[in-house]
């Protein structure tokens, strides 16, 4: 082995767990003097025996009831003497329990929970501390230096709420613990956000250099951080209960305190402290200080914690001010003016930056550019594809006079560069106004009506899949001609799909319909009568799209 020590890493149940193991034989199994504890209803009381002997180790199995492997291979107890060797990155199996054999020692501070047999240390509940009389201050004992110490400490708490990440309070809050007690170890250990577990995030040793694993009974743990309970080891090698967890003795721990770091409305995590000085030996007084202190350190950690994220929503708040201007460049503000025809845009987003993209530009064969989308998803990520896609759709465009090659070009630039969770549904229509002729490609999007004189509403059907959803793909072309009188209306789902109180949707029916009815209607009237019957439909429920409308109407 390549260190001194052997490590052991790995997930017992839903605890990941660390182990380091000195010269010497250590027992594996979940009896209660297991010097490698393994809480698993799979392993035996006695499992294996682990061997470290001049940077070598082995190992065997004790006759097991659900074996050992390494490295998938079962180890056999009953061949010749039953140890096999083991290696750095050699997995082991013992039961469901699987460890990794460490090549080289770990910076980071680790706690292992061991054992469930109460202790006789003391525990002070959260409502006796602050139950305490305003005026009462905390009875030193002996010189009580100690004691006086936290309790100015306590009182000074304050100064610890100042900004900044949660991070860099961690060396200011251990250099007052070591200032306070001189610990062999202090950690800092806060709660996962995600699932909850108990995480080392900063320790502090006597001298620097690493911490060893810090072995703490489960249910010393549990008490801390579910009922708020400050637990005090005077004397840990006159601990009848802790004898028994000589993972624990091993380390020569000799008295100890642990604290809930409770920041007024919930428990963060914890504070802990050590020493294997036998000269030491903390006080109930020093752990009420102590927990006064978590106290205060819990209330700096989660201002500091709100502080970061109010810093985090200001940077996105910046960041999304900055791709709604850049969006509102990309959009044009009107629609060009062009002989014969009476065209108009509207797009009015749910957030701060939508999906939803529109365009109408002219071409160099003289012909007109109309341009409807949907990205998927909404905020920056929707934002960026918007920012390349219209850009690029416009230089294509110059140069590809068929759609149906334009829209299979734009997928190829934009499915190589855009991550696969974004794609957009797309409608591009090249129309030429002196004849009313229009050939397009539908990618997927809302069928675009084409309102006749007569009332009839044809729908523009899609002729192919999304653009930027796969690497290749097929897009047919339509054709559709229209005559004087004649709108043709593009839109996204932001309308069909508007939501009312009642979960009902306003639908592609009742679109068409007021399309139809609306026929021969200048297109400033139709774009306010739809926006105006929508929110009728909609009334107070929560707009949760975007809803954008193009228009182009054949005047007479």
């Amino acid at each position: 082995m390549e260190t001194r020590n052997l490590i052991l890493e790995g997930r017992v149940g839903d605890l990941d767990v660390r182990f380091e193991l000195g010269e010497g034989v250590h027992v594996a199994g979940r009896a209660a003097g297991c010097d490698v504890l393994l809480s698993e209803s799979s392993i035996s009381r006695r499992h294996a025996e682990i061997e470290v002997r001049g940077g070598r180790a082995r190992l065997r199995d004790l006759g097991s009831h659900n074996g050992t492997q390494i490295n998938g291979k079962p180890v056999d107890g009953a061949a010749g003497d039953g140890w096999q060797q083991l290696e750095p990155g050699d997995r082991l199996t013992l039961g469901r329990a699987a460890l990794t054999v460490g090549g080289k020692q770990d910076s980071r501070a680790l706690m292992t929970f061991v054992g469930d047999r109460p202790s006789t240390g003391v525990a002070i509940t959260w409502h006796e501390i602050a139950g305490r009389d305003r005026g009462e201050r905390l009875a030193p004992r002996g010189g009580g230096k100690r004691a006086e110490l936290f309790t100015v400490l306590a009182e000074a708490g304050s100064l610890l709420v100042s900004p900044g990440a949660p991070e860099d309070l961690f060396e200011p809050i251990l250099d007052l613990v070591d200032a306070a007690m001189a610990p062999e170890r202090a950690l800092i250990v806060l709660l996962d956000e995600n699932d909850g577990e108990p995480q080392v995030r900063a320790s502090r040793v006597r001298g620097g250099g690493a911490a060893d694993n810090i072995m703490l009974s489960r249910t010393v743990i549990e008490r801390v951080l579910g009922e708020r309970v400050s637990f005090l080891i005077e004397d840990a090698q006159r601990d009848a209960a802790l004898q028994a967890q000589m993972s624990i003795i091993s380390q020569g721990l000799h008295t100890a305190m642990a604290a809930p770091l409770f920041d007024n409305q919930s428990v963060i995590g914890l504070l802990y402290a050590d020493s294997a000085d036998t000269a030491d030996r903390y006080t109930t007084d020093e752990l009420k200080a102590f927990t006064l202190l978590a106290n205060c350190i819990a209330v700096a950690l989660t201002h500091a914690r709100y502080h970061a994220m109010e810093a985090e929503k200001q940077r996105l708040d910046a960041e999304l001010g900055a791709a709604r201007r850049i969006m509102a460049t990309l959009l044009p503000a009107e629609a060009p003016a062009v002989g014969g025809w009476e065209l108009l845009t509207h797009l009015e987003s749910c957030t701060e930056v939508g999906g939803d993209l529109y365009d109408v530009f002219p071409l160099p064969d003289g012909r007109l550019a109309v341009v409807i989308g949907d990205v998927a998803g909404k905020g920056l990520g929707a934002a960026l594809l918007v920012s390349s896609l219209l850009p690029l759709l416009r230089g294509l465009a110059g140069t590809i006079a068929d759609p149906s090659d334009l829209v299979h070009r734009l997928n190829a630039v934009l499915f190589a560069a855009t991550e696969p969770i974004r794609y957009a549904t797309l409608f591009v229509g090249l129309l030429d106004p002196a004849t009313g002729e229009l050939a397009y490609v539908n990618a997927g999007h809302n069928p675009p009506y084409v309102v006749r004189g007569d009332g009839a509403a044809d729908a523009l059907a899609g002729t192919g899949l999304p653009v930027a959803l796969l690497d290749d793909g097929v897009w047919g072309a339509g054709a559709v001609s229209l005559a004087p009188g004649d709108l043709l209306a593009l839109y996204t789902d932001g309308i069909p799909e508007a939501w009312n109180a009642d979960d009902e949707d306003y639908g592609d029916e009742r679109l068409r319909d007021l399309l139809a009815s609306l026929r021969g209607r200048p297109a400033g009237e139709v774009r306010d009568a739809v926006l105006a019957d929508v929110k009728a439909f909609v009334g107070e429920a929560p707009t949760s799209d975007d809803v954008t409308l193009v228009l182009l109407r054949r005047l007479a």
